[in-house]
Formats: C-alpha cells, structure tokens, sequence
C-alpha cells in the first residue's frame, strides 16, 4: 500500500492531470454500468442477469463495440442499432456526469491517498443513481444510499482531515455518524410536519357523485374519476402509507350501504370491513359525496438520501442540502413550469446541493460570513 501511496505521489507532482483524465475516462465506463443500474434495479430486474446490455426497445443484446461510453451515442446520433429507434440522452449524460465528477474529485481532492478518492468516486456515483432513478420513477431505493453511507463512514475515518484541520479519526468517525443519523432524523421530522400542516386535501360535493376506478390510457398507472376529475394512483400512492378515503361512498357490486371506502395502494376497505384486491378487479365504480387524501408532504426516500449525505458531508452539509435543494427545487418548478399540487421528486435537488456542498460547501460558508461582518462592521 505505501509503494502504491509513493507512486501517486510522484505521478500527481510530475503530471497533475494524469491521475483526473485516468479516473475522469474510469467514471465514463462507470456512468455506463450506472445505467444498467438505473434501468433495472427500479424494475425488480438483476444487473447481473443477463450479462450483456440490451436495447430497451426490442431487447436484442447490444455488442460491446456499440456500447462504448458517450461515444457509441454520438455516432449512432441517439438511436439503436438494432431497431433505428431514438432513446434518451440520459444515457450519454450519465456517462458524461460520472466522467466529470470523478475528474473533479481527482482534481479538487489532489491527495496521495487514492484509497479516498476511490471511496469519493463510489459516493458520487451512488448518488448519480439515486439522482437519475428518483428522476425518472420518484422512489428512492435505500440499497444504493446505504453504499454511498458507508462510502461516506470509510472517507470520514481513512481521512480525518476531510472533516476538518486537526479532526482525529475518532473524531472523523463520529462527525460522520453524527451527520447521517442526524439527517435521517431531521428529514423524517421535516416529513411529519409536512403531512401534520399539508399532507391532507378534502373535497365535498353537493349532490352524489360517481367514480370510477380503471386502467388508465397508457396502460401502466391507474386512474380514478370523480366529478370530471381525474386522480392518478401514481400520484396518490407515492408513498405505500398514503390513504384515500371516498366520504359517504357506495360501491355499485356490494350492497353494502353508505360509508366511508377506504383506498390502499392495493385495497379497498368497505364500510362492512369487506376488504377487495384491486389486482382482481378490472374496474370498480359506485357514487360519493366527497373525498379525504392523506399523503406524505416528503417521501421517505429523502431521509434515505440524507442519511448518506450527512455521512460524507456531516450535519452542516445536510442542513446546506435541505436549504439549497428546496431552492433548486422551486427553480427547477418554475422553469419546468410545473403547476401547484404536481409531484415532483426532491430528490436530485438534494443531492444537486449536497454536490456544491462537497465542492464548494466551505469556501460559500467563509465567503457569506466574510460579507455578513463587512456589513456588520
């Protein structure tokens, strides 16, 4: 280990950029594993099985000589081989990401220790994931923020300093510890009080009115239709602990009399305690005076994410991300022009602010403190 600390050391003092092209051209053929990654794991499926990328389109495997990092993208001009077809950028924009950030951390991280870097590179790339996979399909899968945590833990005790000038590794250990179990924590309190004060929507209807519970158009979600509007499951079941309750509500194939029916994700409660699987019913239809949702106002996976974050960056970078993601949030909302009441996931708004934290975090820190005592004084 020490020859391998001795000849970074001499790499990185005779030719700087070596060490940042080396692990920036790495994280390109990682970006390209990370989208396996983000493409099944969401789906139940194994990044081992099968072995070999395939195109999302028709399946079919996909050479290795087409499946070279970014630049197999640019030639084919975004589309597949195999059938002509157009897939998204994401693709080539992960594998772009990943390059960068490992170049970065090799570049702004320059330290003999390359035991830290690679546990850095892991971390980054582990959020890259979660960023994309809470994207596209707004969950976040705690086996992935559980690799970055314990990334996080490895940096905070290898490499003490990280932490701080004079920080001891027992220090290191319990500012990271701190920092992942205080996120967690502070995210779960934030998520209470977001259901407590906004996490329940009623609506009453003057006369009775019919619903009806179907497939929806694209043949993936579920829909219900009350009063002309139209509800998503996907939207009200964001989380598995959401509840939707139709208020003096009858279901048109029990006899069961007027009351509440209430909607699990996958279940419908009676007002005799009947329950039924939605997954054996094509459709359910009946009438009601109105409706109760109880959701939650922040998902779950943020104090996943946060866990990890507080690992690496410790509680002042959680509290920078809570802060710094909810305006990359309402930027992002208002440039996507998403209206008021949309899910949108607040994931990769956190981990957007925990990245400038990383990078930046400290010098923002000293530079804000410096203009707040230059008005002061």
């Amino acid at each position: 280990m020490e020859a391998i600390y001795t000849f970074t050391q001499e790499v990185t003092a005779v030719t700087p950029w070596l060490l940042p092209l080396f692990l920036g051209l790495f994280g390109a053929c990682v970006g390209s594993f990370l989208n396996v990654v983000i493409y099944r794991l969401p789906r139940g499926m194994s990044v081992n099985e099968p072995r070999r990328s395939f195109c999302p389109q028709c399946k079919a495997p996909i050479p290795w000589y087409l499946n070279l990092p970014v630049i197999s993208y640019l030639m084919l001009r975004g589309r597949t081989a195999c059938c002509g077809r157009h897939y998204t950028a994401r693709y080539c924009a992960v594998e772009l990401v990943c390059a960068l950030l490992f170049a970065g951390i090799a570049w702004y991280f320059c330290t003999d220790d390359i035991i830290t870097q690679v546990l850095l590179c892991v971390w980054a790339a582990a959020m890259l994931a979660c960023f994309c996979i809470d994207w596209e399909q707004m969950v976040v899968l705690p086996s992935l923020t559980l690799i970055a945590t314990v990334a996080g833990v490895g940096v905070s005790l290898l490499s003490p300093w990280f932490s701080g000038e004079g920080v001891e590794p027992l220090q290191g250990l319990m500012s990271s510890l701190s920092g992942a179990f205080g996120g967690f924590l502070l995210f779960r309190l934030v998520a209470l009080a977001g259901k407590f004060l906004f996490g329940r929507k009623q609506q009453l209807f003057d006369t009775p009115q019919e619903w009806v519970l179907h497939q929806a158009e694209d043949g993936e979600d579920v829909e219900l239709l009350i009063n002309g509007e139209r509800l998503l499951w996907s939207d009200l079941f964001l989380e598995s602990s959401n509840r939707f309750t139709l208020l003096a509500g009858t279901e048109s194939t029990h006899e069961t009399g007027a009351g509440e029916l209430l909607f699990t994700v996958d279940s419908l409660t009676l007002p005799d305690g009947t329950t039924l699987s939605l997954e054996n019913h094509d459709e359910l239809r009946g009438s009601c005076r109105g409706y109760a949702a109880r959701k939650e106002a922040m998902g779950s996976g943020d104090a996943w994410l946060a866990l990890a974050i507080g690992s690496l960056c410790g509680w002042q970078g959680v509290v920078f991300a809570l802060v710094g993601g909810s305006f990359i949030g309402i930027a992002a909302a208002v440039v996507a022009r998403i209206g008021r009441g949309t899910p949108m996931p607040f994931g990769p708004a956190l981990i957007a602010a925990a990245c400038i934290w990383l990078f930046w975090g400290p010098a923002l820190v000293a530079g804000y403190m410096e203009w707040v005592e230059s008005l002061l004084w």
